[in-house]
């Protein structure tokens, strides 16, 4: 994993905090409330983070992209470009009709984080706006949950940045783990276009899987094939662990559903990939070794989301 010298100092002061902007119309950022401040300048000694320029071109690739998306639901997209601000994190917030994102330099900055991770972040971001049901509820209402963000970013947002052109020339460049190339190739076979997106995925995947090891310390870090064996007893909203946020961006990445389906702000079954239990038999009879089949690559996991069983209508009627 990429390291960062004793340069990057974790400082308390400087710019505008995170808590100055996260207020009660916020999701949660998009990591876990934390104090690390990465400064404008700071030296990295593999290399790692984003430029700049890089910071800007992403958010104009989004921009360009969601500015009319949202506008067609009677909203106004807000991307605010605090690249001189340490924090290391992004939010969401909707203010009336002002639909807003907050990227920090402090992320940007951040040595796990390259361009592909960068752009899941923001996409993760646009998710709580837009990724549908499950919901927070409460007081974040509008907004979709951690883990339904996650899977928004991979399923649909990623898809809709990157034309054939940039896949074409990414996918013969992209150094990738090979169990997660082979899953990409296997669901995707010859769409080379859709096969490039889930590399691009998988690869943000794991970098964002580097950040969240290194903001936990932990010893190891998230796997493609190790996934999250926890089984929830109902969807949880707050952010689910790293390994379990790694095996829902490259579920998404692995999801079929076309991105140009809409999901729903009250179905969670529309316009994604669904387990087959949420349309046969309830969760707990099915054998727990059956869990992660071929028929459910793509499905949103159980280490955060609780299917519904689906209700069959009485006889009779």
């Amino acid at each position: 994993m990429k390291t960062f010298v004793a340069s990057v100092l974790v400082v308390l002061i400087g710019g505008i905090s995170y808590n100055t902007l996260h207020n009660h119309n916020d999701c949660a950022g998009f990591l876990p409330e934390n104090d690390l401040q990465i400064p404008v300048g700071s030296i990295f000694v593999s290399g790692g983070g984003i430029t700049e320029a890089e910071f800007n071109a992403t958010i104009d690739r989004v921009e360009a992209v969601y500015t009319e998306i949202v506008e067609a639901r009677g909203k106004t997209l807000d991307v605010r470009r605090l690249w001189t601000n340490n924090t290391v994190n992004a939010s969401a917030q909707q203010i009336g009709n002002t639909w807003r994102v907050n990227m920090y330099g402090g992320l940007a900055r951040h040595p796990t984080i390259g361009v592909e991770a960068f752009t899941t972040v923001l996409c993760h971001e646009m998710g709580h706006h837009l990724g549908g049901a499950p919901k927070y509820g409460w007081s974040n209402s509008w907004a979709s949950n951690e883990g339904q963000s996650d899977y928004y970013a991979t399923t649909k947002c990623m898809r809709k940045l990157f034309t054939p052109e940039e896949n074409a020339e990414y996918i013969g460049t992209v150094e990738l783990d090979e169990y997660a190339r082979s899953l990409c190739d296997h669901v995707f076979n010859t769409d080379e276009n859709r096969i490039a997106n889930c590399y691009r995925s998988a690869v943000a995947g794991q970098d964002i899987a580097f950040l969240f090891q290194a903001l936990r310390k932990m010893d190891k870090a998230p796997q493609f094939n190790t996934p999250d064996a926890k089984v929830v007893s109902r969807t949880a909203n707050a952010h689910p662990m790293p390994q379990c946020r790694l095996d829902t961006y490259f579920s998404g990445a692995l999801c079929d559903v076309s991105h140009e389906e809409e999901v729903s702000d009250t179905d969670a079954t529309v316009g994604v990939c669904n387990r087959i239990a949420e349309f046969n038999n309830p969760e707990e009879d099915q054998p727990e070794d059956e869990i992660d089949l071929p028929a459910n690559i793509g499905t949103r996991p159980l280490c955060w989301f609780k299917p519904a069983k689906k209700r069959l209508p009485l006889a009779g009627l």
